[in-house]
Formats: C-alpha cells, structure tokens, sequence
C-alpha cells in the first residue's frame, strides 16, 4: 500500500474545451491549471461519453457507456424509478467501489447527482460531503450558508441575477461561492488524512450556471475584448431538424452584448476555479504531498457558449462534447506531453486504476492508455463513442425509449459520425471542416465510410448489451 500513488479526481461541469489557458484561449487566465498541464499529460482530443452531466459522470466513474449503466437522462428526486433512466444501476462499479476495496481511503465533495444524493454509497461512506443537486433532502452547503449568514444565491431567487442565454451574477462575499466550499472539504480531507492513500472526488459544479462570481475576476474580462463565435450565425443549412429545436438553441434576435456580458462571467468563473485548483495544490505542496499523488482535472461535458447558436450541451458539436483533460503526477509521468490520440469517456477510469496498479473486475467498455503515456508515448487510434438522448428524454421527464436513447456518434481518423434513431445522420470531416458546418451524410462517395462506422456502433452497444440503444443493430 506504502507505494501506491494518491489520486484527486477534479471534475468541472459544463466546461468548454478551449476556455483554458494551455488550450490556447486569447482572453481566459488559468495560471494554475496551466502549470498542471505542463507538469503533466494532456488530452487534446478527449470526448465525454454523454454530452450530459448525470450519464457523462456515471461514464467517467465506471468506464461503462450509458447503455450499460443506465443512466440515460439526468437524475432528480422525481426520477428515482429505475424505468426513468435517470439513476446508475446499483451495480455499477465506480472509482470508489474499486479504490475503497483496495484500501484507500475515499472522499467526495460537491453534487453526486447520480441518484440519490443525501445516501452515502459507492466507496465514499467515510467522508460524504455531498451537496443536495435535487429535492427536499437535507443540503450540507445549504446549511453552511445559514450558519455564515450569508445569501444563498444558489436556490435561483436572488435579485441580482440576470440572464442573456445563461444565468449569472455577481457575489460580494466568497463565502457565497460553491466553489470554494468544495475545495474546503477538499482541504479538510487532505488534512485528516491518515497512512493510508487516498482517493479524493472534487465534484466542481462550475461553470455550469448560476455563474456566480466576485466583480474582481469580472473586471479581468471587458466586454469589449470578448468575440463571439465564427457559428454564431449558423442557420444549420443541411443539417437535421432537430438541431434547431434543442432548448440551447438561442433566439434569432439575442442581444449580443448582454451574451457577451455573460461570457465575461463565465471566463472569469474559470479563472476562479483556477484559483480554487492553485489553492488546492498548494495544500497538497505544503503537506508533502506533490510527488505521491496524481490529479487528474477533466470536465463532464463542454459548453456550446454561442456556438451554432447555441448554448448548453445535449449535441455532439466539439464544443458540447469535447473536454478538457490532463492528468498530473510529478516524476512518473512525462511533464508537457501532448496526446493527440483521441480519449473516450470510457477510458480515462481504467487509466487511473491503471496507474495505481488496479483495474475493474467487471467487463467495461474502456481501456487503460496508462502504459503509452508513462512512456511518453501516442496510444494506438481507437474509435471513440458518445450516446445521448432527446431533450425531452434529458430534461423533460419523458421515459420513453425513443426519447433517452436517440442519437451515438462515432469518432474516428477526423470522421465524425452521428447515428439518428428518428432523424437524418450526420457525417463531419473535422480536418476540413473543423466548424462542422458540412454534413456530408448524403453524398454516394462517402455510403461506405457510413457503413462502416455504424457497423463499428453495433460492435461497441453489443459487447456490454445495448439496453435501450437496441436500436442501433
């Protein structure tokens, strides 16, 4: 156990892939996350296995794609029925499941929203610093805030709150920040930690909205400087209809400033979360405990943040389900390695395992890419996937099969390729296309590639069981 490396787990929510630092964004400082990035190895093309935070998360715990855990729509208090698709299966097997059998200590804190939120379960039972996402239950931050005394911006009431696309608003006090209050427990956990290692889940809810942050990191980010995307105005011109019904689609006349001051926020949100991570680490620094414990910083899904028109996620435009991804570990692994190879959503828990000397016991649909990058090298090309529902089978609380199991993409060699239960397919050559503005579904000369890869989508739902995606074969 002596020599089994630690692991902190940090997993944003609706974070764009680009809106970093390292990721080469003109504006955003992310100063802390950046220097993790250098010290460590980055996926430049890493892809969420549902571009949607319940399934995403249950995939990037489990490496199991939501046909196989179940998780189709995203959970809350009302979807507790196991036909609604909205909880993981009770025998999933997660991080915590594996890293509490062998011996870690466990903890988490932030939002679960995986069912059942107020239960501690899944390997975490000893520190449980779970925040209510949903329902009537008791709230752990809720209470913080009324102990402190100070406004719960968070129950979506405040006065201050305004919306151009997305919610957001300005807080005076960091006591208010949701944030801070997860790295804290953070903080906690590290400094009760015992000889035993450890495995510590941040769940980090933002920037996914109410964008909530101090003027200070506002002012950084003048709206002036902000640029709206090259898609902005997409008018989806040979792309399937259901792209312009999606509730992110945006209003034809928005108001572009009002949707550039609320980029401002988001930017600045991630420059808090930067401060929030540089805090953390430098706790880690002061414990002695840099060069014994990996940190692996990803997000859930991304964040269409105007482009196509759009906001959210639910689509698998680069934006909404590509993320960022870089996992750290001073003296093991190479600093400032790059990998290019594509990384599913699937395949990251398997990697961590890895690297711990652990693995699943149960079949997954991930892979460990752990023995390429300790060696500094590419992994070989495999094709990565992603599965998502309707909005209405996402948000709506419709449990019909047509509407949480709709849509699977394909990624491979650039191609990317949208499977349609009900609609038209799509087919994209990012290395030509990287705006994704050119579905090249319908062209005759392009029929082949199309078979090819929906033969690869009925291998990759048969070999832990289609479920719900029965569809595709």
């Amino acid at each position: 156990m002596a020599n089994q490396p630690n692991l902190v787990f940090i997993l944003c929510d609706q974070l764009k892939y680009d809106c970093l630092g390292y990721a080469g964004h003109p504006l955003v400082q992310t100063p802390n996350i950046d220097r993790l990035a250098e010290s460590g190895v980055v996926f430049e093309t890493a892809y969420c296995a549902s571009p949607v935070c319940s399934p995403a998360r249950a995939s990037w715990l489990t490496g199991t794609y939501p046909h196989y855990h179940r998780q189709l729509a995203n959970y809350g208090p009302e979807r507790l029925d196991p036909d609604a698709m909205a909880v993981m299966r009770p025998d999933a097997v997660t991080l915590g499941d594996v890293y509490n059998e062998a011996g870690y200590r466990c903890g988490i804190a932030g939002p679960w929203h995986l069912g059942h939120d107020h239960v501690p379960q899944h390997g975490f039972e000893e520190f449980w610093r779970v925040y209510r996402y949903q329902g009537d239950h008791p709230d752990i931050m809720f209470d913080y805030f009324d102990r402190e005394g100070v406004p719960n911006i968070y129950e979506g009431k405040h006065p201050t709150i305004k919306s151009h696309g997305m919610q957001y608003t300005p807080i005076s006090d960091p006591r208010q920040q949701r944030t801070t209050w997860t790295i804290n427990q953070g903080i906690e956990f590290l400094d009760t930690q015992d000889d035993r290692p450890f495995f510590l889940y941040l769940s980090v809810k933002d920037p996914h909205p109410l964008i909530a942050v101090s003027q200070e990191l506002i002012d950084r980010y003048p709206v002036d400087q902000i640029e709206l995307p090259e898609t902005w105005k997409d008018d989806l011109v040979g792309r399937p209809g259901y792209l312009g019904k999606d509730k992110g689609r945006l209003p034809l006349d928005m108001d572009e400033t009002g949707f550039k001051t609320m980029m401002a926020y988001y930017y600045a949100l991630i420059t808090h979360i930067d401060d929030e991570v540089g805090r953390l680490m430098a706790h880690l620094d002061q414990l002695g405990l840099t060069d014994d414990t990996i940190v692996a910083f990803i997000s859930d899904h991304g964040e269409q943040l105007g482009e196509h028109h759009a906001i959210q996620k639910r689509m698998f435009w680069e934006a909404s389900v590509r993320v960022p991804c870089l996992v750290s570990w001073p003296g093991d692994l190479p600093s400032g390695h790059t990998v290019t190879t594509p990384l599913g959503g699937v395949d990251l828990a398997p990697t961590l395992l890895d690297l711990c000397g652990l693995g699943f016991d149960n079949d997954i649909d991930g892979r460990s890419v752990a023995g390429a990058i300790l060696a500094g090298n590419q992994p070989d090309p495999a094709p990565v996937f992603s599965e998502i529902g309707t909005s209405d089978g996402i948000n709506f609380r419709s449990t019909a099969p047509e509407e949480l199991a709709q849509r699977v993409m394909m990624l491979e060699d650039r191609w990317k390729y949208i499977f349609h239960r009900t609609d038209g397919d799509e087919l994209y050559n990012l290395a030509d296309d990287p705006l994704e503005v050119n579905n090249l579904a319908g062209f005759p000369e392009h029929a082949d590639r199309i078979a090819s890869m929906k033969s690869a989508i009925q291998t990759m739902v048969t070999k832990t069981g289609p479920g719900f995606y029965e569809w595709c074969l």
